[in-house]
C-alpha cells in the first residue's frame, strides 16, 4: 500500500474524502470508522448527477441509501448527519416525522408510507466498505 493511501485510510470519517477506486467500487469508510449506531454521509455521480446518499451501521449492519424522503424531494437529516431516531431503532425524516425501517428503507409509518428509500449496494473488502455503484 502507498503512504498517500495509507495517510487517507488513517484520516478521521469525518475527514475522509469519498475515492474512486476502480470503474465501479467508491471507498467510503473502513468498517472501524463506522460502529454501531452511527451513520455517515456521502455524494456520488449518478447519471451525470451529484446525489447524496448515507451509509449507516444498524445494530452491526451496513447499509447504504439515498439521502431523500420518499413523500417531499428533500434530505432526511437537514444537514446534521444524524438519521436515527432516538431509541436507534428507525431511520427519521427530521422535515416531517416519517420513519423508516433500517433494513429495508421501507418507510412505515408516517407521510409516504409503504414507499421506500433507494437502497445502494455495498461491497466490503479487506475492511474497507465500498459504494458497488454500476450506471
Amino acid at each position: 500500500m502507498s503512504n498517500d493511501l495509507r495517510k487517507h485510510l488513517s484520516k478521521p470519517a469525518a475527514q475522509l474524502k469519498v475515492t474512486l477506486v476502480n470503474s465501479h467500487r467508491i471507498l467510503l469508510a473502513r468498517v472501524e470508522e463506522l460502529p454501531p449506531g452511527t451513520t455517515k454521509k456521502f455524494t456520488f455521480d449518478a447519471n451525470g448527477r451529484k446525489t447524496e446518499a448515507f451509509l449507516a451501521n444498524f445494530r452491526g449492519e451496513l447499509v447504504a441509501f439515498v439521502n431523500r424522503c420518499v413523500h417531499l424531494p428533500i434530505t432526511l437529516d437537514l444537514d446534521d448527519n444524524d438519521f436515527f431516531t432516538c431509541d436507534g431503532n428507525l431511520f427519521v425524516c427530521k422535515t416531517h416525522g416519517s420513519v423508516y425501517d433500517p433494513h429495508a428503507g421501507k418507510c412505515v409509518g408516517g407521510p409516504g408510507q409503504g414507499k421506500s428509500l433507494d437502497r445502494l449496494p455495498l461491497v466490503v473488502d479487506a475492511g474497507a466498505i465500498y459504494l458497488d455503484w454500476k450506471e
